[in-house]
């Protein structure tokens, strides 16, 4: 009951081929259930040599066609497994079956097939039946050479396994081709070989190469005028028959053993053999009946298991169809929700992507923007730059063209005091132009953002009188007085350069814009 189911099919399909040639009916009851178990266990091999078990049973019994289909089926499960030891199983018993028909060419092709196999395989048992099948099949071809090669080949790879039944086989084949060539002799020998090994063999074994053998001795023996000799061995024969229920060998038998009783005048044993013989033939007509009726039956059965197995495999297949088309559906939805997702993701990337260039976009045109701003800013600090270069520097270098000219003009009347006092007043005149060029490139750099303010305590009367001495000429020249009235003492906490820049401007504008011959007063006052 713990049996694997796969190994009890193996077990169940061994036995079968073991008494196939034996008990075809038991075998073939074997197989048919080795072959219910392996289609209720899906075991597509078991169900190939189940096939083939009941091909063997049915070849002993001669019903060919049917072991033809069942051969068929098995040889194209076999192949559909790719089970090359199987086929050539199949190979073996198709030769088999071929021989019965009298086909020695479709004979010769499948034990030539099933020997090179098993040779190249190298299975010793398997080498030894195919080597003694191909010595039989050309010793039915009549090539002799050949079939003596094999067949002694044959018998020393079986008598090395003692495999007594196959060797019993050889012998028998080679006493038939030692009496094809009329050694009646060596056939002697060959087929009392034979008969030593049935007796070894025992109850139970295959029969059939111990009858034939039988019955070729009692035709030697018959040949030879040795009746009393040729009956014995026919007895013996026709009783082997019996016993094995040989039905093919009953009516050749019977007729030997009345042929050899006429020619020895045996009359009563004549009478007891046509007795025998109406009652052997009606209980192995009746015995005969009954195995076809169990082989047509269990056939049936079989044919049932494969009608229901094909009807399975049929619904098998429409169900996987259905599966396979609900796959495919489900494979489809899939694959476009996949794609559906990954069309999401792209938009998505290409959204952020797009969010992230706008963004860069509106950062750039707003960098643009400040750029222009700052463009802006620079250019109208030029043009103020510009004029206010202009309006400063022109005061002071109007007074060194003043100082210039009058040397220019009146240079041979200027004496050396008056010479050094305009040296030093010329000196003065630079140093603040110089001093102004520096604020102005200060503020400047102010304005730009380049130099940092750095206010500290100043005294306001000296930042005016500094700035009064830079535009004393310029207002000298529109008869302008300037005068610094801030109080000594007063201070201011200012960057210097910023506060003498506004200083300039003040005094500029004042000189620019008084009336000719009036007073510009300074004043400062503390409203801290």
């Amino acid at each position: 009951k713990d049996i694997p189911v796969q190994a009890k099919v193996d077990r169940l399909n061994g036995l079968a081929r073991d008494i196939a040639y034996v008990n075809p009916l038991r075998g073939t009851d074997l197989s048919y259930r080795a072959l219910q178990l392996s289609q209720e266990a899906d075991y597509p091999r078991g169900v190939a040599y189940a096939l083939r078990g009941i091909a063997s049973s049915l070849l002993t019994e001669e019903r060919l066609y049917l072991c033809m289909k069942n051969l068929q089926r098995s040889l194209q499960i076999f192949t559909t497994l790719n089970d090359s030891t199987g086929m050539a199983g199949c190979y073996i018993s198709l030769g088999h079956l071929y021989r019965r028909l009298q086909d020695h060419d479709q004979e010769l092709f499948y034990h030539r097939k099933a020997f090179d196999f098993f040779s190249r395989q190298g299975n010793p048992e398997r080498v030894g039946v195919t080597t003694h099948n191909l010595g039989q099949t050309y010793y039915n071809m009549g090539d002799y050479k050949n079939a003596i090669r094999l067949t002694e080949r044959a018998i020393s790879i079986n008598d090395s396994l003692r495999n007594l039944t196959v060797l019993s086989a050889c012998y028998r084949v080679m006493g038939n081709i030692k009496l094809a060539q009329s050694d009646k002799i060596a056939a002697t020998y060959w087929y009392n070989k034979t008969l030593e090994i049935s007796d070894r063999l025992g109850e139970g074994s295959q029969k059939i190469a111990t009858v034939e053998a039988l019955m070729h001795l009692a035709d030697i023996s018959t040949a030879s005028k040795k009746n009393e000799q040729a009956m014995a061995l026919l007895l013996r024969a026709l009783q082997i028959v019996k016993e094995n229920r040989l039905f093919n060998y009953a009516q050749p038998l019977y007729e030997a053993i009345i042929q050899n009783q006429v020619k020895r005048g045996a009359l009563q044993e004549l009478r007891r053999t046509i007795d025998d013989y109406t009652e052997t033939s009606s209980a192995l007509n009746g015995v005969k009946t009954e195995v076809m009726f169990r082989f047509t039956e269990t056939m049936l059965r079989v044919d049932s298991l494969e009608k229901a197995a094909s009807e399975l495999q049929e619904k098998t297949v429409s169900q996987n169809k259905l599966i396979e088309e609900k796959n495919s559906r489900t494979r489809m939805t899939l694959i476009f929700m996949v794609s559906l997702l990954a069309l999401s993701i792209v938009l998505a990337y290409n959204v952020v992507m797009l969010r992230k260039a706008n963004r860069l976009l509106t950062e750039q045109r707003a960098m643009v923007r400040r750029q222009n701003e700052q463009l802006e800013e620079l250019n109208a600090l030029k043009n103020k730059f510009l004029s206010i270069l202009s309006h400063d520097i022109k005061a002071p270098l109007q007074g060194l063209k003043s100082y210039v000219g009058l040397l220019k003009s009146g240079g041979e009347h200027i004496n050396r005091g008056q010479l050094i006092e305009f040296g030093a007043e010329l000196e003065k005149q630079l140093e603040n132009t110089t001093k102004m060029a520096d604020n102005l490139i200060v503020w400047a750099k102010l304005q730009m953002k380049k130099a940092s303010t750095r206010p500290q305590l100043l005294s306001v009367s000296n930042e005016v009188g500094q700035v009064v001495s830079l535009y004393e000429k310029m207002a000298s020249e529109k008869n302008l007085t300037l005068h610094n009235n801030t109080i000594q003492g007063d201070t201011v906490w200012a960057d210097p350069d910023q506060i003498n820049f506004i200083l300039r401007n003040l005094v500029h504008n004042a000189i620019k814009y008084s009336s000719t011959g009036e007073k510009v007063t300074i004043n400062a006052r503390n409203e801290g």
